[in-house]
């Protein structure tokens, strides 16, 4: 039977989808492996783009350029491994999507809490992609005004001494700026679907306390017991349903996550010592060395903040449990509940590489060794 209280999809997360199609990086019709044009387009061009910018910092004689170029190249990485993910698993995206993110309840708090947590996530999600789209402004329109590029890379034609060269190039740059900040759409995706997995979890745990409470007419005339059963078998499907699509959501984006844990230090140190020790003489450029470190961190940041709250909501699941009515049942069904409460002992963590906890302490842990390669960088 249906809900009386349903979250659906929200209205932002399905503009960001007519954003990827409209601009071509997702397609209506089912591609079965293959791309299209525009899709094509995208991937080799960001390619190219880290490429150029790899290639520089490999040739560079400045140090500090260097760095820099070191970290951009992480950074180009991360996003083409995104990318990657948005063309070639457009549709097992959007399922997790549509699947994760539509949920119900019978509690009316419940409701309401849940809500309010997605409404005031969806408004963060937006503060943060028009401060990304503020940075393309400003990277497409004040090169125009100083005639140089924000950084060094290498192209084909001599930028520096030729008119024609500089807007060819500032044309490459701008269009993959544009690009790299639509990816980010991508990762703004996957926080909403992780806070969707927090409140699934927290959705159960109120089913869990209010096993055996009549929720309709029918309900109502039913034996105490067998509604209590009824109940914790719902609640036991649900949860195994949802443990499955959290597992599924792993499966798809696990080398994402690890990639990104693995580069967010070095990407972190070099942001920072680039704002630090950078000449001061370009506005244009200090201010892109400040989003770096502050895009890199406040992305892992925002991936382990969620994953280490998937794992504080199910951890939760047993104490909900225990605070339903079921020392008032019979003998058998105090039996099945001990089984369940020992098998909700043991919180879903999301793990990647075997040995990268997705919480808090790994979170601390990135952080301590940016610090410490800082530190190092320093000294030289």
């Amino acid at each position: 039977m249906a809900r009386k209280y349903i979250i659906k999809l929200s209205d932002t997360v399905h503009r960001m989808i007519t954003i990827y199609i409209v601009l071509g990086f997702w397609t209506t019709q089912s591609s079965n492996g293959t791309v299209s044009a525009w899709q094509l387009f995208y991937f080799l061009s960001f390619c190219l783009f880290g490429s150029s910018v790899g290639i520089e910092a490999y040739t560079t004689e400045n140090t500090d350029d260097c760095i820099f170029l070191v970290t951009t190249t992480l950074i180009c990485i991360l996003q083409l491994g995104r990318l990657y993910n948005i063309i070639w698993k457009q549709n097992k995206t959007i399922d997790l999507i549509h699947e994760a993110s539509t949920n119900s309840t019978d509690d009316y708090r419940t409701f309401c809490i849940v809500s309010g947590k997605l409404n005031k996530q969806v408004i963060l999600i937006k503060y943060f992609i028009f401060c990304m789209y503020f940075v393309v402004v400003i990277v497409a329109g004040l090169p125009l005004i100083t005639k140089e590029l924000i950084f060094d890379m290498t192209f084909p034609w001599d930028y520096k001494n030729s008119q024609i060269g500089f807007y060819v190039a500032y044309t490459f740059n701008v269009e993959n700026f544009f690009v790299s900040i639509t990816i980010i759409l991508f990762a703004s995706m996957l926080w909403f679907l992780m806070m969707n997995f927090v409140v699934k979890y927290e959705i159960l745990g109120s089913d869990f306390k209010n096993l055996g409470v009549a929720r309709t007419e029918e309900e109502e005339h039913k034996n105490t017991e067998s509604l209590f059963l009824k109940h914790l078998v719902e609640s036991i499907k649900s949860l195994e349903y949802i443990n499955g699509l959290l597992e599924e959501f792993l499966s798809n984006f696990s080398y994402l996550f690890l990639l990104q844990i693995v580069t967010s230090s070095i990407c972190i140190c070099g942001g920072v010592y680039s704002l630090a020790f950078s000449s001061h003489t370009n506005i244009l450029q200090d201010g892109f060395y400040f989003t770096v470190p502050f895009l890199c961190f406040f992305d892992t940041f925002a991936l382990l903040y969620l994953s280490n709250e998937i794992m504080l909501a199910s951890d939760r699941l047993s104490y909900c449990l225990f605070e339903s009515k079921w020392m008032d049942q019979t003998e058998s069904c105090k039996k099945y509940i001990i089984i369940v409460g020992e098998r909700l002992k043991q919180p879903q963590q999301l793990v990647v590489g075997k040995q990268f906890p997705m919480n808090l302490r790994t979170f601390t842990m990135i952080v301590n060794r940016s610090y410490s390669m800082f530190n190092i960088l320093r000294r030289e």
